[in-house]
């Protein structure tokens, strides 16, 4: 984060934590989805295999609060800059990118050798070579080339290209990349201080990004927009009291569990409309949090949040192709039931996960303040920053 999004204390400590279990939720999600059987195909459909699989469904709404933090820190710090008048792309961009393409790249590179080696085992020839219904089509082998590799590179996945090879959740960056690229564009567009001229020029680069993702990242923007919109509400609320608060975050925290739940049994006719509400339950529990007290909370704590938090984006685009590899290596012939044993395996994998995840990170994310202070000496002070 930059200096003038920083928010001290618990609060601070919590939406690490958040960010990390959400990211650890995507990945049991496509653990579960590829391991084991779907929930009509349970032979023991008990309550204990029922609670399982709820709390392991979540992964795509995990995308969603990704995106509203997402909102709430980029917003924060772009509205900061630009009502100061200290705005400048070349800052901006260079902490962006840094954060992205660190992990980023070796994430394209690392999938890329995990799919290679999968396609050339003859018992998973199928999870490669066939579309996997449940979370990508066409198959691997097609979406393994260059201009695919490319175009992920570059951020077009989700509208001009597909993901790149088994790596799925690489949908999901395209769009959070363009969302740092309007948002910037709309709030100069409404500044006074560019001048007229700029401004008509920043409203339309706005109006014509938005054309050129397309409807779909467009209509999501309408999400990431509510975390900046908490930002803005946080500067200009004062903070209540302790109890006032524990009751305001227990109660919306309660109204966003609540939904997840509903989420399990129930859709709106549109899938959007389901991600709004969940979008907007998180949005109205993060502003409850972050109206909190600056308490300290204890060092237990606060050193599980901020490590899970450290490699939360290591692990979301690292995972999907290791697990896919480990899908054929380990059982291609059938899925599994979620029987003692085979849930220790699960517990297994989510472990060998979570530390190859890690060790990536140690190289990649971890790295993101030097590099960026490398990037950025040339033209600036160096100035302690905490990677974000």
């Amino acid at each position: 984060m930059d200096s003038g999004t920083r928010i001290a204390g618990r609060t601070s400590v919590h939406l690490d934590l958040i960010r990390g279990v959400s990211a650890i939720a995507v990945m049991l999600y496509h653990l579960r989805g590829l391991f084991f059987v779907d929930f009509p195909f349970l032979i023991d459909k008990s309550l204990v295999s029922a609670g399982l699989y709820a709390v392991t469904g979540y992964g795509h709404q995990a995308v969603m609060v990704f995106f509203v933090l997402s909102g709430y820190f980029i917003g924060a710090n772009v509205m900061n800059r630009v009502g100061k008048g200290q705005w400048t792309w070349r800052h901006y961009l260079v902490n962006r990118l840094t954060r992205l393409y660190l992990v980023l790249f070796p994430a394209l590179v690392l999938g890329a050798v995990w799919d290679q080696i999968g396609m050339r085992i003859p018992q998973a020839a199928s999870f490669y070579y066939g579309g996997l219904y449940k979370f990508y089509s066409p198959s691997v082998s097609l979406r393994s080339t260059i201009p695919v590799f490319l175009g992920n590179l570059f951020f077009l996945q989700s509208f001009v290209s597909p993901v790149f090879g088994s790596n799925g959740p690489l949908w999901s960056l395209s769009y959070e990349f363009w969302y740092y690229i309007v948002f910037p564009a709309c709030v100069l567009a409404a500044a006074a201080w560019p001048g007229i001229r700029n401004r008509a020029a920043y409203l339309v680069l706005t109006v014509f990004l938005l054309w050129f993702v397309g409807p779909q990242i467009s209509l999501y923007f309408l999400i990431w927009l509510m975390g900046a919109l908490v930002s803005r509400l946080r500067r200009a609320t004062v903070l209540v009291a302790p109890r006032t608060q524990l009751v305001f975050s227990m109660g919306t925290g309660l109204i966003f569990f609540g939904v997840l739940a509903w989420n399990r049994t129930h859709r709106f006719p549109s899938e959007f409309v389901t991600d709004s509400a969940m979008g907007s339950c998180f949005a109205l529990w993060l502003y409850a949090i972050v109206l909190g007290s600056r308490d300290d909370v204890s060092s237990a704590y606060a050193t599980v949040a901020k490590k899970l938090s450290g490699f939360s984006y290591t692990l979301y685009v690292t995972h999907f192709p290791a697990l896919l590899l480990l899908r054929g290596l380990l059982d291609p012939k059938g899925s599994w039931q979620p029987d003692p044993r085979h849930l220790l395996y699960a517990l297994g994998i989510a472990l060998l996960m979570l530390i190859y995840s890690y060790l990536v990170a140690k190289f990649t994310e971890a790295r993101t303040a030097s590099v960026r202070r490398r990037l950025r000496q040339p033209w600036m002070p160096r100035t302690k920053e905490i990677a974000r």
